[in-house]
């Protein structure tokens, strides 16, 4: 397409600008994607017989603003949207949607479009493709229930520890009340008694509310997620003797899946506390600002850890399905689960490491989009 761009006489530079309308239509034909080209203004005028074959929808019914009917219920306002957006800037257009097929089941399918322009910049066409990624989407789906079956098993480890150490308290002191004649000494034993009943109580209700939780979006303090998350890494810091230094600035509250986003701050820290020494120190930090990429208000959450570090020649693998450097007892997926969850939230993760040298240590900065705060 550059060639043809850029070029007053196409026919000398390219095979393809002496194929006639027909020949080009039989060769999209054969083409395994649907393809499709727009007018400048985003107008549908083509579809390949392989969007017929599949939707089955005729080109007329496709035609125009037709093609968005198949879309999934779910993705077809946020489809157009994109699509709108990607015409009005002159931008690539990418997502991800789920499109209806004759038989009335669904499949994902990638979405891409390109626009074609002239030399000056104008946009003359729009070309684009729809790629089947159905079996690529339910082995992410494998992979993500594999590792929250994964996380609930540490969350139940984590607990079990957390629990047990009040209960062995409160079997002692039950016992010394038994053993005691004196009602005051009998009263403190029972009150510090209660005391730790309370703390089982309170880390059964978090461990529940952890994985009952709402699935949907709604208003939620980051702040409070990230303090629940350190509770739930208690046992984990406790055996570490690890030093949690905190930072919080100004608290804002999302629209973010709460059990989600929580679930991302404890596989953080849990990688933090497992690359520390003993008593080593995690800082956490959060603080509002600007993003330039984006250029868009932000709310930031920083980790940094002391730790060994991540190996240069590593770090390019960390968000990969299954990549692990911690041997068997890891699923190699808390990272890549992580960069799923922060990407649904329209969030960016980012790693800078040093391994080499002193000191030290690993930072992670989340970066969230404030548009949708409501506090």
């Amino acid at each position: 397409m550059e060639h043809l761009q850029n070029s007053g006489d196409q026919s000398q530079l390219h095979p393809a600008a002496n194929l006639g309308e027909a020949e080009l239509v039989h060769l999209a034909d054969l083409v395994p994607q649907m393809v499709w080209m727009c007018t400048p203004d985003g107008a549908n005028i083509y579809f390949n017989q392989r969007w017929v074959d599949y939707t089955g929808m005729t080109l007329e019914e496709s035609y125009g603003p037709g093609w968005n009917k198949p879309f999934h219920p779910d993705e077809q306002q946020i489809s157009l949207q994109a699509w709108h957006r990607a015409v009005q800037t002159g931008t690539q257009y990418q997502v991800e949607s789920r499109i209806r097929a004759r038989d009335g089941s669904y499949r994902w399918f990638l979405m891409r479009g390109e626009p074609f322009k002239e030399a000056d910049g104008h946009t003359v066409k729009w070309f684009g493709t729809c790629t089947d990624i159905h079996d690529m989407k339910l082995a992410e789906q494998a992979l993500l229930q594999s590792e929250k079956l994964a996380s609930v098993g540490r969350m139940a480890v984590s607990v079990s520890h957390e629990i047990n150490n009040p209960l062995e308290a409160v079997t002692n002191l039950l016992y010394l009340a038994k053993n005691s004649e004196e009602i005051s000494t009998i009263r403190s034993y029972l009150d510090d008694a209660e005391h730790e009943l309370n703390r089982i109580a309170h880390i059964t209700r978090q461990s529940l509310g952890f994985y009952r939780e709402s699935s949907k979006a709604s208003p939620s303090s980051i702040q409070q997620l990230l303090e629940s998350a350190i509770d739930v890494m208690t046992a984990k810091i406790t055996a570490k003797h690890a030093c949690i230094e905190t930072r919080w600035g100004n608290d804002v509250q999302l629209s973010v899946v709460a059990g989600e986003l929580r679930q991302v701050f404890a596989n953080l820290l849990a990688n933090c506390l497992d690359a520390i020494p003993v008593r080593g120190t995690v800082k956490i930090r959060t603080s509002v600002g600007f993003d330039y990429q984006k250029k868009q208000q932000c709310f930031r959450v920083t980790m940094a850890d002391n730790g060994q570090g991540i190996p240069r020649h590593l770090r390019s693998q960390i968000f990969e399905p299954l990549f692990t450097t911690k041997g068997a007892g890891s699923t190699g997926l808390g990272l890549w689960v992580s960069r799923q969850i922060l990407e649904k939230h329209h969030a960016t993760i980012r790693v800078r490491s040093r391994a080499e040298g002193i000191p030290s240590g690993t930072v992670i900065r989340i970066t969230l989009p404030t548009e949708s705060h409501t506090a």
